[in-house]
């Protein structure tokens, strides 16, 4: 039957250097790279601090009434992303555009892009 070596993890940072230290299981601390021993008894007990923030003035959409509901939704129309391309049938410099994976995983996504100036909709296999 084979015998194990007594295990070592790296535990705490060391006080002179800032390296993590590996522990025996003795309980005995070393730096890799100061070379610094100590204990883990003689380590101050860790503390550890929480800290939570909250904006108790925005409520998340499920805790409002239907009628914010629908406030919301009226007044957020959808927006897509823009790129500095032109329209193939008005020459609109710019357009929007998504994209939608509609072949196989190994191929590359298909762009749609959709003109805001003609209406103009097209896609380009990438």
């Amino acid at each position: 039957m084979a015998t194990l070596a007594p295990a070592t993890f790296a535990f705490p940072f060391c006080s002179s250097c800032g390296t993590t230290m590996l522990m025996q299981d003795s309980g005995k601390l070393s730096c890799n790279l100061c070379k610094s021993v100590s204990d883990l008894n003689t380590l101050p007990p860790a503390t550890l601090t929480k800290t939570s923030s909250s904006n108790p003035t925005v409520k998340p959409s499920w805790a409002k009434s239907n009628a914010e509901q629908e406030r919301n939704k009226a007044s957020s129309a959808p927006s897509r992303a823009t790129v500095d391309e032109v329209c193939i049938k008005c020459n609109h410099p710019q357009v929007e555009f998504y994209c939608l994976q509609l072949r196989s995983v190994d191929e590359g996504q298909t762009v749609f892009y959709d003109c805001p100036n003609c209406k103009y909709t097209w896609s380009l296999n990438n």
